[in-house]
């Protein structure tokens, strides 16, 4: 049989219940609420670095845009440069200023590689910073030219050996010259070529990894050199050429001035970083709160277990037989346990007084039943001598005599045999119609006696000779004396839990004074042991349940109403009445 558990364990579980349960509860909503938060906080912080870093490379375009506007539009070098779409003597000389002009404002600005011009016919006239040469290049010459009918573009990033180790990624800004003497008039373009680092160091301060690409994907500037003309692309995860972006979130944007694209990769291992910190302490949260409780759970049930540990083993030696154990009282002992423990040494103290009792009592029944049985000739003798005399009676033809003689036999028979037993209603009013008969020979007046009983109360059980105090009294002090016929009315009926028995005579009634008397329960008189008698047995049968009631009006009758509570269904069948 599986052991129950003890007063710990179950407190234990149940502070589990009650406060683990709540406590994890708390735990994961806070937790996906911080998700839900890190989350907002994450998409709020891309969204800001790609709205900044849209913003850096608009600047830095307009920066290099700024100048090359400010070129397109200079007047000198729209002359020369109108002067050579002429011809003329002069074109070497025109050519060595232009050149000599692409250096100064090369050098002058930071990240700007080179500068080219085109005539209307094509010819190119550029400076080189990387090479520092406007004659020999082997990346700039007039194939750049793809402005066209275009006013402006942009063009991709082109891959330049400034020295055999060290490779440098350009883009490009083309621009029409444009003579505001007349705007229509054709005279050339002029285009600017800017280090690829420069779109970099903008972004040196976004948090996140950035790339530039073309609208067909291809990358223009990325933080890894080698990523330059790569393609982007995403099956499981991101990748840029050869590089994964695995736990990446990925914004886009697109940068108005350029049309290029803007991608930025912002990797979740801070924010799954926060969030598994986040979660060891809420574990560890949990956990403490479990230990301090079952500390606790502990501490306080001690002196409750120690206490119930004592009253167990109490019970225990009581229950070998030792009922002078006492429980004894600690000074940390619980309100609660102190009371259970005054209540079991009261109730151990008593029960072994009721022991003694019931051994005196049963040592008592003993040397009784031995008495009875020494006693057993008495009766049969008596017996005897009954039926000897009612035979002589018979003898003699005194059959009168006879019948009290045989009413007197089974009158003795009937109260001696299984004294204070349990008979039923018709054969307790049987034995009384005898005893009656006997009674009114004294009385020298015929008694008549109507009996009315339902089939129910007739086997109804009740204790015997219950009814004959009630007429006995009846017939000594109501009918005795009487110039009328005396009458005994006995009714009997079942109601609800209980027999109910009235017993009545139209004798000489009583006195308010004596019937209030005879209905008090702790009714007393000397020399009247009759009523009393039948009060106590009534009490020791059946308790406070039965009732003994009487009502009398002077020169009447008097009436006694007798309350036998009866189980339901309890019914004696072999009723011989």
């Amino acid at each position: 049989m599986k052991k129950p558990r003890g007063i710990r364990i179950r407190l234990i579980f149940m502070l589990i219940l009650l406060l683990f349960i709540p406590i994890l509860l708390f735990a994961a909503v806070s937790q996906l609420r911080l998700n839900s938060a890190m989350r907002e906080s994450l998409d709020s912080r891309v969204q800001t670095g790609l709205e900044k870093s849209n913003r850096s490379l608009t600047l830095t375009l307009e920066k290099y845009d700024t100048l090359l506007y400010d070129l397109s539009t200079d007047d000198d070098i729209i002359d020369m440069v109108e002067s050579l779409n002429a011809g003329g003597k002069n074109e070497e000389m025109l050519k060595i200023n232009l050149r000599r002009e692409l250096k100064h404002i090369c050098n002058r600005n930071e990240g700007v590689t080179g500068l080219a011009i085109f005539t209307r016919d094509g010819n190119c006239i550029y400076y080189d910073g990387l090479s520092s040469s406007s004659s020999e290049s082997l990346w700039l010459n007039s194939s750049m030219n793809l402005l066209q009918d275009k006013m402006e573009m942009y063009q991709p990033v082109k891959y330049v050996m400034a020295a055999p180790d060290a490779p440098v990624y350009v883009f490009s800004i083309q621009r029409r010259l444009i003579d505001y003497r007349d705007i229509h008039k054709e005279v050339g373009s002029i285009l600017i070529c800017v280090n690829e680092k420069v779109l970099q160091k903008a972004m040196e301060r976004i948090s996140g990894e950035v790339y530039y690409l073309e609208q067909d994907g291809r990358v223009l500037s990325a933080p890894d050199d080698t990523l330059i003309g790569a393609s982007i692309g995403c099956d499981e995860f991101w990748y840029i050429g050869n590089k994964k972006y695995q736990d990446y979130v990925v914004a886009f944007a697109e940068n108005e001035v350029s049309g290029w694209n803007i991608v930025e990769f912002y990797s979740m291992e801070h924010y799954r970083k926060t969030m598994f910190d986040q979660f060891l302490l809420q574990i560890g949260l949990v956990l403490g709160v479990g230990v301090v409780l079952v500390a606790a759970v502990l501490i306080v049930t001690r002196p409750v277990i120690v206490s119930v540990e004592d009253m167990l083993k109490a019970m225990n030696r009581v229950e070998e037989g030792d009922f002078s154990t006492r429980v004894e009282k600690r000074k940390n002992m619980p309100a609660e346990m102190n009371e259970i423990a005054d209540g079991f040494n009261e109730m151990v103290k008593r029960t072994d007084l009721l022991l003694g009792q019931v051994r005196q009592a049963a040592l008592e029944q003993k040397n009784a039943e031995i008495s009875a049985l020494e006693a057993q000739i008495d009766p049969h003798f008596l017996y005897n001598t009954l039926d000897t005399i009612n035979w002589k009676a018979i003898e003699k033809e005194e059959y009168e005599i006879s019948e009290m003689v045989g009413d007197l036999g089974d009158i003795l028979r009937y109260a001696i045999k299984n004294a204070g037993g349990i008979t039923t209603l018709g054969e307790e009013i049987a034995w009384l119609k005898k005893y009656v008969r006997l009674q009114q020979e004294k009385l020298g007046q015929e008694i008549q006696i109507f009996c009315s009983l339902d089939s129910i109360a007739a086997k109804s059980p009740m204790h015997k000779l219950l009814l004959q105090p009630i007429a006995e009294n009846s017939i000594k002090h109501g009918l005795h004396g009487i110039d009328r016929a005396p009458l005994l009315m006995i009714t009997g009926r079942r109601e609800m839990d209980g027999l109910i028995i009235e017993v009545e005579d139209n004798g000489r009634g009583m006195p308010p004074e004596l019937l209030d008397i005879l209905n008090q329960k702790d009714y007393h008189r000397e020399n009247h042991f009759g009523i009393e008698n039948a009060r106590k047995r009534l009490r020791l049968y059946y308790g406070e349940a039965a009732a003994l009631h009487f009502e009398s009006s002077l020169n009447k009758y008097t009436k006694v109403t007798l309350f036998i509570p009866i189980l339901e269904g309890q019914i004696i069948e072999n009723c011989d009445s």
